[in-house]
């Protein structure tokens, strides 16, 4: 077990982020050693990381619980809308972000857009913005949006009639929503209609459009926007964070891999358009009523757990059922 402590003192301090096959060995090795204690700190580290687990994984973490701990385990299929587990009759969480993981998230995104003099006078200006205007329900990535459906490679231009219906779809549900651009969208050598640019007036009398600096990346502003409108929001209010963008580009990997994760789960929302007509509504994929993801079933309890299968939809791990194995 010597290596695999070695591992987990770096894993622990965040000094490495491990795989999915690191997890399901250690928890192996740490089952069949009798290492109790260590197999539900392998949970919690796994939990924070690997959100869903491979039908190997699931059948690694069955047989530790049911062989090694002697407790429950078995497959179940769970509706993550409605939450309940016929299994234990326990209910998935709804794990997000603390307000001291947020503000962690929000230094860590300032820290980043703040590379220079002119860059940080120009995000504290995106800050005061916010804060005058703000918070907002829905943050949209305008850019993703116009740019959905479309070949800038063989000449396709932003779609801003895109991007409009997606901002009236949040507004006809009573939601503030906030669209981040960069200013090469709005200069005039853009490729806007008169309509567009109409729609462009509208979007900044209602004061729901933040046109961002050049020379700075913009993903940074929508980020932040998302993140501080969660911090900010009132007890029962979601933010939505609409981006077909996953975010694997490298400057991403900045941010701690385990608050953006945590954040993004509980926050992200894709969109779809069947074609580039103008009367393609768009389609949005909401983040689920409860967590789809690793999971102490109690927050209290180590010992009780539900895993999600990544490779059928709907089934989980149910190991939060009470007495030895039957």
């Amino acid at each position: 077990c010597g290596v695999a402590e070695e591992i987990f003192e770096d894993a622990g301090e965040q000094k490495v982020d491990l795989m999915e096959e690191d997890f399901t060995a250690s928890l192996r090795i740490y089952g069949a050693g009798g290492m109790r204690e260590r197999v539900f700190e392998v949970l919690d580290l796994m939990s924070e990381l690997i959100y869903t687990l491979s039908s190997d994984s699931l059948e690694a973490v069955r047989e530790t619980f049911t062989k090694h701990l002697s407790l429950r385990a078995s497959l179940v299929d769970i509706d993550a809308e409605v939450g309940g587990c016929a299994a234990c009759s326990r209910s998935l969480r709804s794990i997000d972000l603390e307000d001291s993981e947020l503000v962690e998230m929000l230094e860590q995104i300032d820290g980043i857009a703040r590379v220079g003099e002119k860059q940080a006078q120009a995000f504290d200006a995106f800050k005061g913005w916010l804060s005058r205007n703000g918070p907002h329900d829905v943050v949209v990535d305008g850019a993703n949006v116009g740019f959905f459906n479309a070949r800038p490679d063989q000449g396709d231009s932003l779609s801003y009639a895109q991007v409009h219906r997606v901002v009236q779809w949040f507004q006809q549900r009573n939601q503030k929503p906030l669209l981040v651009m960069h200013c090469r969208h709005f200069s005039d050598s853009a490729k806007m209609s008169g309509a567009d640019r109409e729609k462009v007036e509208m979007w900044k009398r209602q004061k729901i459009l933040y046109s961002t600096p050049a020379k700075m990346n913009d993903d940074w502003f929508w980020l932040f926007a998302g993140v501080w409108a969660t911090k900010q929001a009132k007890k029962g209010t979601h933010v939505y964070m609409v981006s077909n963008d996953q975010m694997r580009d490298h400057h991403f990997q900045m941010l701690s891999t385990r608050n953006f994760l945590k954040w993004r789960e509980r926050h992200w929302v894709n969109f779809f358009f069947a074609d580039k007509s103008h009367s393609s509504e768009p389609s949005f994929a909401m983040p689920s009523k409860h967590s789809i993801r690793t999971q102490r079933a109690t927050p209290d309890r180590k010992d009780l757990w539900h895993f999600p299968s990544s490779d059928k939809v709907g089934q989980w791990l149910c190991c939060s059922q009470e007495g030895p194995p039957q």
